[in-house]
């Protein structure tokens, strides 16, 4: 399903690349297709889907790091709310935060983050996991993820 190989230096930097350029992929998780803009710098993960003002039903961003972790997520300069899946390396499904919202900007920002380590987080539109039946220990499926036993 990828639309653009990868392939990563030792430093985790997508190789011929000095900067990121929106490069996307498709993903599926519960039978649905999506289309997803690639996340793998340090720059573009801490912006996020901060710089738009919305996305379709059938769009996301899939962040995709150099090591599993517990990654932290927050809404801070978010415009609208959204669904969060953190996925193991193997692209199963570890924990999920829904129906997130944006940030109000007097008011603290709190910190999304699994209890599992992750190496791939997607984040969809609001209500996404709800209306598609979306679960922990479904799988999230792309030629992005390398699927492995866990």
């Amino acid at each position: 399903m990828l639309l653009i190989p990868l392939v990563y230096n030792e430093f985790g930097s997508v190789l011929g690349q000095q900067k990121e350029q929106n490069q996307t992929a498709l993903v599926s998780v519960g039978g649905v297709n999506l289309t997803v803009t690639l996340s793998t710098t340090p720059e573009s993960q801490s912006k996020g889907l901060a710089n738009k003002n919305s996305i379709a039903q059938n769009e996301g961003m899939l962040f995709i790091f150099k090591s599993p972790q517990k990654y932290s997520f927050w809404m801070k300069d978010m415009k609208f709310p959204i669904d969060i899946l953190w996925a193991d390396s193997s692209g199963k499904i570890v924990h999920i935060e829904k129906n997130l919202q944006p940030c109000v900007f007097f008011l603290p920002c709190p910190s999304y983050s699994p209890n599992d380590n992750s190496l791939y987080v997607l984040e969809v539109i609001s209500n996404f996991t709800n209306k598609f039946d979306i679960n922990i220990g479904d799988q999230v499926y792309s030629n992005v993820i390398q699927h492995t036993k866990s």
